[in-house]
């Protein structure tokens, strides 16, 4: 797998990726730009609390074809979260998941952060992508719904020092999760 930092010159086709992936989610836009250029992006990072946001793309044949970022706040700094991984459909189903994801836990370890986290639901598309977590000793945490939301939300966590790690409903009870959005009702043309 060829992962290389996300750059200015790959950042329009990993846009792209991610708005195929999370169609619904605008976050990941804002995040992108805020990855690489912080600079001019301290309002995105101060509202979040985030004290950095890093990205990711996996390159096949000259193309985007995965991206993951590691979102770090300022209020936990021994702490990153995984943000807007995946791929594109065409290059799954080879392991490639399991190696960008590895490589992440591995990059996270190697910043000597002791917990990772993520959030997800239980909605069949990311089915594997659970299973994948869990294998790899992620532990589960169901989170509240938003208005709207007719799935599951759950915040996973992994202790990257041997550490089983607290749970983050009381790391910090209250707080949203970073780049969720309640669902929009679809308005219908009249």
């Amino acid at each position: 797998m060829n992962l290389v930092p996300l750059m200015p010159d790959t950042l329009v086709e990993t846009q792209h990726l991610a708005a195929e992936l999370f169609p619904w989610e605008h976050e990941h836009q804002a995040a992108l730009h805020a990855a690489v250029s912080s600079a001019t992006h301290t309002a995105f990072l101060g509202e979040r609390g985030l004290a950095s946001v890093r990205f990711w793309t996996s390159l096949q044949a000259g193309r985007v074809a995965g991206l993951a970022g590691l979102y770090n706040y300022t209020a936990q700094p021994d702490e990153t979260w995984l943000a807007w991984y995946g791929l594109h459909a065409a290059a799954r189903g080879r392991g490639k998941g399991a190696e960008l994801l590895d490589w992440v836990i591995a990059e996270a370890r190697a910043e000597k952060k002791s917990v990772l986290r993520l959030w997800t639901t239980d909605e069949e598309e990311y089915t594997k992508a659970l299973a994948l977590y869990r294998v790899r000793g992620f532990r589960c945490e169901p989170w509240s719904a938003l208005p709207g939301e007719t799935w599951r939300t759950y915040v996973l966590s992994l202790g990257l020092e041997g550490i089983e790690p607290l749970p983050w409903a009381l790391r910090s009870p209250g707080r949203e999760l970073c780049g969720r959005e309640a669902p929009q009702p679809q308005r219908v043309a009249a």
